[in-house]
């Protein structure tokens, strides 16, 4: 949204309040406000926000808390309703710098205490962001209510905030909060009065509350669930957290309740011994699936031990693991690691747990669900092993563990335990793509976060320990990659197929090419979704990522180090010369006086002659002339090897109207001179100052010409004659060797020079509405992982956070992260069907040995083939690939499989899956 005309007012956030209730007593408008943004919350709509608020909802079932500041003091306001889709879109977010319009100051007159907050109605972006290196010491304004103080939203009856993006993480301090503390008695649980779960299972009907003690280990934690509705804001607390709780007897359910949830979900690590009193026990959930503890000798038990915090009070202590009594004969945590060689093997849904080293982390993607307006959030990550060269694929979705989520990237250690595996048969071939996906009870944990959990005793971790300390470890570490688009498992090649795997929905859902731009419009930040388009192909761009050049640069530096070499043997040739070109004027001398002696000869005999014939005569004798010494160039054309260096010499330096030209070949020396880059580089500014630009117009090379600097010619010994050439036979010798050190150490710097390659298929109108792609994210290509860039990695992993976390020292980004090399993309035109609209999309063609997958690299390397099956034939290399030829693809009707993501505001990216033939 662009600035407001109006010139915006410097208003105290202290004196906000006061500002606002006079201009609405005054009936005058405030002028616009500007400030920082500190946090956005979100939370449910109340039962009476519209009488609370006096704004309608409409169809929005959030509502948005907005901390904001200029600086000093910060203040916490309502954000309406229609202003939703500024954070949807992630346009307003925490670090944003805007100017708030249209402030109202709000009332609540159903309350005794008469609190009132500020409704922001209307508002405008700057540019710049904001940053602190402390944000929370940001003091609220000095007359602040305790709505605007506490972690509690401002309207409703709610007593929590919500996560930003899902459902399922913890968010807010109250989930820090930590009740029940342990017991510090020297022994508080000896001759403890306890029930086994198999009793307590068959005679809790006819017992008398309170039941009695319960002692168990955590076998497992669901991640958990959220139930809250809008409009119903009875209960402050609307969560639900399910553990597996087992003793020496067998196993049951401990269900927490409302606000027992955020005090004890966190202390419930699996592993952890409680001791549970005052619960109610009831009969357990009929549709509810059990999870599968690997613990095949304890008796799954139908009961539910409920955990709440009021009638009655429930009261669960974590026993220290000092404390444990071993006659309590507790089970222990038991794990199934399936390692990368065994997977393949597995059956198909088999409940297992992994662990390997993390090679590919991406990006969170949002997926709408079906029933509700709610999304899931899921990651792709790989691992690897000792047993197996081809990563375990994971599928992670949110564990209510946004601590570890955050902090996996590449190289590190990832645990992943109660992962179902997913078995995918695609195509005619039933090709099977096998990977692991998360259940409700998965637990994730990566390096820092190991802790004394049960499976470090475990013999797979013992092994991969043993692994990472190898070289083969170390290369792949230094090979992971991070963000990028992926999906998995691939699409299958043909049009048939892909509409066989949809299952019931045979037909598949082709949007209209003109209705792409709604589609793209409505989606949220960080969601995926898929398209399905058909049109023909009208214009195909090929562009080679600049780590391609990068690429050649490194191979040129290589080849000129090699040249040292192969100069230095040419040098001893040149000094042979030089001792020939000695013994040649030691002859020219002697046959210069010998023909002096004959023109006296001749010049006395000679009788008076015409002067026609006397003229013929001379020009028929060329004769060097005697008023150049033997530094002149008339005796180059007496000595064949002279010719021959100054030949050599013209061929490597040229000079043309711009300039000597530093790309050319040397048949004699065998080797080629690469073009230096404009681009500048630490440390060479001594050269820089020497360089002249000009163009490569005489280089054999078909690429697109480069503009090079390069040192000026200059004469290596004595003095230059009129015309600019230079005396002296050294000139031809020393003189070229002296240009060829120069060149050799001239290094091809970095260059961004423009490597686009075209085919315009059909001509498109240029009143013809188009939708461009833009400049592409700095995730849309996966990023190489360095140690250095750690902390680069996972803050540009992360969804962006609810509040403003505080500054980075570093000026990194993401982009001075790497890209693999074999990252190249294509930008494919799209014309629809009724030729009315034009779309672009990125298509990235998956290469072998890539971490991304395709369905097949056995095709015939056609342009079309390699779009139906996601990538490249069979040992084709980066400079293979290139543009079709426009016969190839005219008036080829396409059915295009796209995958859409969101970046945030109209950031959109819209990346090519599959295209197929329509047949």
């Amino acid at each position: 949204m662009s600035e407001s005309f109006v010139e915006p007012q410097d208003v105290l956030i202290a004196e906000l309040k006061e500002r606002v209730r006079q201009a609405e007593r005054q009936r005058q408008p405030l002028a616009p406000v500007p400030a920082s943004v500190l946090a956005v919350h979100r939370y449910l709509v109340g039962s009476d926000f519209e009488g609370e608020t006096g704004e309608d909802p409409g169809e929005e079932q959030n509502v948005f808390d907005v901390v904001v500041t200029d600086g000093l003091h910060k203040i916490k306001c309502l954000l309406s309703p229609k202003l939703n889709h500024l954070v949807h879109r992630n346009e307003l977010c925490a670090g944003c710098q805007v100017t708030l319009h249209d402030l109202t100051l709000r009332y609540n007159e159903g309350d005794v205490r008469g609190d009132s907050f500020i409704i922001i109605k209307d508002v405008k972006f700057r540019t710049g962001s904001f940053s602190s290196d402390d944000p929370g010491a940001i003091p609220h304004w000095s007359n602040a209510l305790p709505p605007e103080t506490d972690h509690h939203p401002l309207t409703g009856r709610w007593g929590h905030y919500l996560p930003l993006w899902n459902n399922e993480d913890p968010c807010g301090e109250q989930w820090e909060q930590q009740e029940g503390e342990e017991d510090e008695n020297n022994d508080p649980y000896a001759d403890l009065d306890r029930m086994e779960l198999n009793k307590l299972a068959s005679k809790y009907k006819t017992m008398s509350r309170p039941y009695p003690v319960v002692v168990g280990r955590v076998l497992a934690r669901a991640r958990v669930h959220y139930y809250g509705k809008p409009g119903r804001d009875k209960k402050k607390w609307t969560y639900q957290g399910y553990i597996e709780l087992g003793d020496s007897s067998g196993t049951a359910s401990m269900v927490l309740w409302g606000s027992t949830v955020p005090a004890l979900y966190k202390k419930l690590e699996v592993g952890a011994v409680v001791k549970v009193e005052n619960y109610t026990v009831r009969h357990s959930f009929a549709l509810r699936s059990r999870p599968d503890l690997h613990n095949n000798q304890l008796p799954c038990l139908n009961i539910e031990l409920n955990i709440n915090s009021r009638k009655p009070a429930a009261v669960v202590t974590v026993v220290p693991s000092n404390q444990v009594d071993p006659a309590w004969d507790l089970p222990d945590v038991k794990y199934k690691f399936v390692r990368g060689v065994e997977l393949a093997t597995t059956e198909d849904q088999a409940i297992v747990d992994v662990v390997g080293l993390s090679t590919f982390v991406g990006r969170w993607e949002r997926l709408r669900r079906p029933t509700c307006p709610q999304f899931w959030q899921s990651r792709w990550v790989h691992v690897m092993d000792q047993t197996s060269t081809k990563p375990v694929v994971l599928q992670l979705f949110a564990t209510s563990q946004p601590g570890i989520h955050d902090n996996i990237t590449a190289g590190h250690i990832v645990v992943a335990t109660h992962m179902r595996v997913m078995q995918s048969t695609v195509g005619r071939e039933k090709k099977k793509f096998v990977y692991l996906t998360t259940t409700r009870e998965s637990q994730v944990y990566t390096t820092g976060f190991h802790g004394s959990h049960g499976y470090r005793t475990e013999q797979a971790l013992h092994d991969l320990a043993d692994w990472l300390q190898s070289g083969k470890a170390r290369q792949c570490a230094l090979s992971a990659v991070i963000g990028g688009c992926y999906g998995y498992p691939p699409l299958p090649p043909t049009l048939e197929e892909y509409k066989a795997g949809l299952g019931q929905e045979k037909d598949v859902k082709v949007t209209p090419l003109h209705h792409l731009p709604a589609e793209l419009s409505s989606l949220h930040y960080c969601e995926g979704k898929r398209v399905v388009v058909q049109g023909t192909i009208a214009m195909v761009t090929y562009r080679p990522h600049p780590q391609e050049d990068r690429e050649q640069q490194q191979n040129n530096r290589q080849e000129r180090q090699n040249n040292r070499g192969q100069l230095q043997n040419d040098r001893e040739p040149l000094q042979n010369s030089r001792e020939q070109l000695q013994n040649e004027r030691e002859q020219l001398q002697n046959s210069r006086e010998l023909l002096q002696n004959e023109r006296e000869g001749l010049q006395n005999d000679r009788t008076v002659q015409n002067g026609a014939h006397l003229a013929a005569l001379t020009s028929t004798k060329p004769v060097p002339s005697t008023s150049h010494d033997l530094s002149s160039s008339d005796e180059d054309i007496f000595s064949p090897v002279s010719t021959r260096l100054r030949s050599r010499s013209q061929e490597r330096s040229p000079v043309t109207e711009g300039g000597p030209v530093t790309r050319a070949r040397s048949k004699d020396m065998d080797f080629e001179w690469q073009p230096v880059s404009l681009l500048k580089r630490r440390g060479r500014k001594d050269m820089r100052k020497a360089a002249r630009v000009f163009e490569d117009s005489e280089s054999e090379d078909t690429g697109p010409k480069r503009k090079v600097k390069r040192r000026q010619r200059r004469p290596a010994h004595g003095p230059t004659d009129g015309r600019g050439g230079s005396s002296g036979q050294q000139e031809s010798a020393g003189g070229l060797s002296e240009e060829m050190n120069i060149d050799i150490e001239l290094e091809p710097l970095r260059e961004e020079t423009d490597q686009t390659m075209t085919v315009n298929v059909t001509q498109l109108p240029p009143a013809l509405p188009r939708l461009t792609t833009g400049r592409l994210h700095p995730l849309t290509t996966p990023r190489v992982w360095q140690p250095r860039h750690s902390d680069l990695a996972r803050e540009a992993l992360r969804l962006q956070p609810s509040e403003l976390r505080p500054a980075r020292q570093d000026n990194s980004k993401v982009e001075d992260m790497p890209v693999p090399n074999e990252e190249s993309y294509y930008i494919i035109t799209l014309l629809g069907l009724n030729n009315d609209v034009a779309v672009d999309m990125l298509f990235f063609p998956v290469r072998h040995g890539a971490h991304r997958t395709a369905y097949s690299h056995d095709h015939d390397g056609s342009f079309l083939a390699m779009l139906e099956n996601g990538g490249v034939a069979k040992d084709t290399e980066v400079t293979d690939l290139g543009l079709p030829a426009p016969e190839e693809v005219l008036d080829v009707r396409l059915v295009c499989v796209l995958d859409c993501f969101s970046h945030g505001g109209d950031n959109v990216e819209l990346v090519l899956n599959r295209a197929y033939r329509v047949r």
